[in-house]
Formats: C-alpha cells, sequence, structure tokens
C-alpha cells in the first residue's frame, strides 16, 4: 500500500499532487461501501491520515473540484 501511494505522488510529481478519489479509495478502503460506485469502497480517513503523516504530507479533499459530491479529488501537499 505504501509503496503503490509513493509511487502514485511520484507519477503525478510535484510537491502538490491532485489524486483522483478512486485512486485513493483502492489504496485505503474502508469496509464502508461507496454510495455511488461498485469498484471502490470509501476511504478509510484515519488509515490516509496516518499515513500522509508518517510521510510528510497534508491531505485535503477538494468538494468544489468533485464530478461526484461523494468523489472529491484528494489534494496532497508535501510537508517542509
Amino acid at each position: 500500500m505504501d509503496e503503490i501511494l509513493k509511487n502514485a505522488l511520484s507519477e503525478h510529481g510535484g510537491e502538490d499532487v491532485v489524486i483522483p478519489y478512486s485512486q485513493v479509495a483502492k489504496i485505503f478502503p474502508s469496509e464502508i461501501p461507496h454510495p455511488d460506485s461498485f469498484d471502490y469502497k470509501m476511504i478509510d480517513e484515519a488509515r490516509l491520515l496516518d499515513w500522509a503523516k508518517n510521510n510528510s504530507w497534508e491531505v485535503q479533499k477538494l468538494p468544489d473540484q468533485a464530478v461526484s459530491p461523494n468523489s472529491p479529488p484528494i489534494r496532497f501537499s508535501r510537508v517542509a
């Protein structure tokens, strides 16, 4: 899981990266079904935030850029 997200962040590049909700949800799935998709579950936010903190990233949902209210993209910003 750790390497998958690190690779995704590296692919997108930079210190401020936006990744689609579905990609993050596949790496940090919760037990809660997603209301709009059978392809992925809701994000386990506690695990995501713990990973971000331990890897020097801040995480923020971007509801203003969401295609669906239940699937906002996720911004990763590098913490110095």
